[in-house]
């Protein structure tokens, strides 16, 4: 019976854990899209003569920026306790100027997040997800609204 809990029951508990886990981090990888989606990423640059679109990225590189904010309501919450180790999640994001039309830029999210099991099983080897915390990395696109003209 001890064989059978260490190998199936427990392990199958880790993996409900870490599905829902996964849940929690994709609702804050669209949280943090939606976000950097509608802030002012793009503004017009009039210094050089012609204007020209140029990139603001503020809002994700300040650590009291909007972006990180989201983050850190996340971690303190419900749903960022449950799933998080501790660690504070990584958040990069990326505009790529000749990407698009002049009215329809993206904003690119890279998302790394570190969740700890729901259980620590003791196994002579370090599984992540199983005994060992598991890294979870999204990358996702969004339409900026309000490209300046």
């Amino acid at each position: 019976m001890y064989i059978l809990l260490m190998v199936f029951f427990f392990p199958f508990l880790n993996l409900i854990g870490m599905c829902v886990e996964y849940g929690d981090c994709l609702y804050l990888n669209s949280l943090i899209l939606r976000q950097a989606t509608l802030e002012h990423l793009l503004v017009m640059d009039n210094s050089s003569g012609t204007p020209q679109l140029t990139t603001d990225l503020s809002a994700s590189t300040d650590p009291a920026g909007s972006l990180n904010t989201i983050i850190n309501a996340w971690m303190n919450g419900g749903l960022g306790k449950f799933a998080s180790s501790g660690v504070m999640p990584v958040q990069t994001i990326n505009v790529d100027l000749t990407e698009g039309t002049p009215r329809c830029k993206y904003v690119h999210l890279d998302l790394n997040v570190e969740c700890k099991p729901f259980l620590n099983i003791p196994f002579f080897l370090r599984i992540p997800g199983l005994n060992a915390p598991m890294m979870f990395k999204f990358h996702s696109r969004g339409v900026i609204e309000n490209v300046p003209s």
